[in-house]
């Protein structure tokens, strides 16, 4: 598995880099205290290259205007981020240097009026394959916070947290359902967004589905501290330690195919260009979407080798 070790250090390594400068720039910042960084994506997985982008967003725990109060914090996070990775994230402002809330917005709200993509998006990215580019210890107290508010009120005799389950499957089906409206009402590309969806988005759904199941067998007193343990993993070294047979393999060795293919820069580009009417024509997304149904059959069969028949995981996916 070349890529995956391949992308794995250097992420580790970029990452380690991030952090020294952005602590370097906030030192002496006097609300350095009230500043927490988080990454996501393909930095948060440890599958990032030279070609990724970071998705990014701050949490800025005051009550002032963050425009105002660090205005020159921001340009100097921007900054340290640009120097090290040139590559520009989404333009829907879920990431990004405008993207700065208050952790109170992750943590209320959830499912209601005003939850909408955007945060669901900050919040469960923030659970599922979030790390810290600035704030080491807020970024493990909110995350600690956020999961206590999913299971702060679980029935004791509850088998597993379902307001989280159910959290994590509204998350993954909107991602399903939003990549639609983004190429079809926004025109964004198709291709290379379609072969993500079909790897990255299933793989992070899956890490989580995991996570989950491990928190039913933990018991419910237990529940908290083995969400902590599991998230705190990024999903591929997750999935290799939770499935450690032949089975866990196979997923890690077609997820380094996948890898491999979207880091070459001429099938990058090629999966770029193909539109939805003209996939049936490019060699490259046909090769990559019948890997997909394969990559899709071998986590199902994993669920269903590593949790028995009568699992609560089973029954709570399908009702």
């Amino acid at each position: 598995m070349d890529y995956i070790r391949e992308t794995r250090r250097f992420t580790t390594e970029k990452l380690a880099e991030i952090r020294d400068d952005i602590h370097r720039v906030l030192k002496k910042s006097k609300n350095r205290e009230k500043i927490t960084i988080v990454a996501t994506g393909s930095y948060g997985r440890e599958e990032a290259s030279s070609k990724s982008d970071i998705d990014h967003f701050i949490i800025y725990d005051a009550d002032e205007a963050a425009d105002d109060a660090i205005k020159v914090e921001l340009e100097q996070i921007e900054a340290v981020i640009k120097q090290h990775v040139p590559e520009r994230s989404g333009s829907t402002g879920t990431f990004g240097k405008d993207a700065v809330i208050q952790f109170s917005e992750m943590k209320t709200n959830i499912g209601g009026e005003y939850d909408d993509n955007k945060s669901l998006t900050r919040r469960m990215l923030f659970l599922l394959e979030g790390t810290w580019l600035y704030g080491e210890d807020r970024f493990e107290r909110y995350q600690r916070s956020l999961l206590k508010r999913y299971m702060e009120n679980s029935s004791e005799k509850a088998e597993l947290p379902r307001f989280l389950l159910n959290d994590v499957i509204r998350y993954y089906r909107t991602i399903a359902t939003d990549f639609e409206h983004k190429v079809f009402e926004d025109g964004k590309e198709w291709g290379l967004r379609s072969i993500k969806l079909r790897f990255s988005r299933k793989i992070l759904y899956f890490g989580g589905i995991l996570t989950i199941a491990e928190m039913a067998d933990a018991g419910y007193r237990q529940w908290e501290e083995r969400a902590i343990e599991l998230f705190g993993i990024p999903v591929l070294s997750r999935i290799e330690r939770l499935i450690d047979d032949r089975c866990g393999q196979e997923v890690l060795e077609i997820y380094d195919q996948f890898l491999a293919k979207i880091s070459d820069p001429e099938i990058r580009e090629a999966l770029k260009r193909v539109e939805k009417e003209e996939r049936t024509q490019s060699e490259e997304y046909q090769t990559l979407r019948q890997l997909s149904d394969d990559f899709s059959a071998k986590l199902s069969e994993c669920l269903d080798i590593k949790y028995s028949a009568d699992h609560s995981i089973h029954h709570a996916l399908l009702f």
